[in-house]
């Protein structure tokens, strides 16, 4: 009996087993060093190499370890030495296989990505302009691993990337309400500040919800099963982005739920899961009144007003962001010059525009746009294909993500990139091997472009 129990959930005990690892570290590296949640995480890939895993659980770890740094660790960031772990050892399976993978993102990124690092020539401050650097590549260097793994995802395992976007935000809500339990609910609410994880803040974190929803509501199409626990959860994690007090996040969010809805949702499946939230809705209004009026109330002073969008001054970032893009409107002011631009026009503490678009035009002028738009037109033929659930789901995340950017700050910044491009490098993986796509990578064996073989690894 135990045993069929741990085959049949051999998945979702993995995911809690990683989820609690997680939690572990992230409660214990304000006590003890970060180094030892480290060695744990490359205990797990040793044991995944032994295993012969593939590349694909080496990632799923890595999504986890994002969010396991609580305590001061300086410059180190535990998932990007996570991701050039396991960059080298792509590296050795590409020669080991004597073959490479050119996804259709990957040229596009590599030109963006070479004219970014040329623009730190003439970026105010060379030190942002390294960050910089240094914050795209990681979700450039999530892209190339991936397609170049060598694994397939067929319809089958897509519920349980789904079931893994539950898992991973699971695992940042457990965060957020402890941040609230320990430093005071109303506290946190009224200081937005304190929703300060160790490893990121209020708008950083949120984008991790914006991201990841739209993908763990694909297993609720399905009509054959019954997701109860994971809904529970879902509802969980939406209260948990609730209280992140990221109102760019918000709006990305209603953008992809309003999508989602157009597509998906239908009388059975209110039917089916509307039902499920009358009694714990209930209970929260009788139970915790006072808190649910207390949210209520700072959330409608906070963002029921006129100011709502340029309460922080947005409308002063944006108009300095076209200024800055106008003075050097060809090649930009340099990669990652906002902080330098708002800090001696505005003597405002942010570092960013607020919005990718105008982030983009300043920094990197027209030229930057352009190639920019090589990467668009990437993202809409790989994620374009509507009447596939999997890839519009994936598109409404990528959709939602970049309705948050329009308004909020990380964009191609550090651990936005691991999410944000590990979901189109993963629909792309998908969209090659289905049998009825035309969209297949080039593989380059042996110095020979080949299209077909790629699945003939070993």
């Amino acid at each position: 009996m135990g045993y069929l129990v741990m085959k049949t959930y051999k998945f979702d005990l993995a995911m809690l087993l990683l989820m609690f690892t997680t939690l572990g570290i992230w409660f214990l590296t304000n006590h003890y060093s970060y180094i030892y949640g480290f060695l744990i995480y490359c205990a797990i890939f040793i044991y995944l190499i032994i295993k012969h895993r593939p590349i694909s659980d080496f990632f799923i770890v890595i999504l986890f370890s994002v969010m396991s740094l609580k305590g001061n660790s300086g410059v180190f960031e535990m998932e990007y030495v996570l991701i050039t772990i396991l960059f080298a050892y792509t590296v050795y399976n590409i020669f080991k296989q004597k073959k490479i993978v050119v996804g259709k993102m990957l040229l596009p990124l590599i030109c963006f990505l070479l004219y970014s690092g040329l623009s730190i020539i003439w970026t105010p401050v060379l030190k942002d302009g390294y960050l910089g650097f240094i914050g795209m590549l990681e979700g450039y260097l999530v892209y190339f691993i991936l397609t170049n793994g060598f694994f397939k995802i067929e319809k089958k395992q897509l519920n349980k990337i789904s079931k893994l976007a539950t898992y991973v935000m699971l695992t940042l809500s457990v965060q957020i309400f402890s941040v609230y339990f320990t430093r005071g609910f109303e506290r946190v609410l009224n200081y937005k500040r304190l929703v300060n994880l160790g490893w990121g803040y209020s708008n950083f974190i949120a984008v991790i919800f914006v991201l990841l929803i739209p993908l763990a509501l694909y297993k609720y199409i399905d009509k054959k099963h019954y997701y109860f626990i994971y809904f529970i959860f879902d509802i969980f994690n939406i209260f948990a982005l609730v209280l992140t007090q990221s109102r760019g996040a918000y709006v990305g969010v209603i953008v992809s739920l309003v999508i989602f809805s157009c597509f998906y949702l239908r009388k059975t499946m209110l039917l089916k899961y509307g039902s499920i939230l009358i009694i714990p809705t209930s209970l929260f209004i009788i139970f915790f009144n006072d808190k649910f009026l207390r949210l209520f109330n700072v959330f409608k002073d906070r963002f029921i007003t006129k100011d709502v969008v340029d309460d922080s001054g947005r409308f002063e970032l944006f108009k300095l962001a076209l200024n800055t893009f106008f003075d050097k409107f060809l090649f930009g002011n340099g990669l990652n010059s906002g902080k330098y631009m708002i800090s001696n026009n505005l003597d405002n503490w942010v570092a960013h525009y607020h919005n990718f678009i105008l982030q983009i035009a300043s920094a990197l002028g027209i030229i930057g746009l352009i190639l920019f738009g090589f990467i668009v037109l990437r993202w809409i033929k790989i994620l374009f294909k509507p009447k596939d659930a999997f890839l519009t789901c994936s598109a409404i995340s990528i959709i939602g993500g970049l309705t948050h950017q329009l308004l909020d700050v990380s964009f191609d910044l550090f651990y936005f990139g691991v999410y944000f491009y590990g979901i189109i490098a993963i629909a792309e993986i998908y969209r090659h091997y289905n049998v009825d796509e035309k969209l297949k990578f080039i593989a380059i064996n042996k110095l020979i472009k080949n299209s077909d073989n790629i699945n003939n690894n070993k």
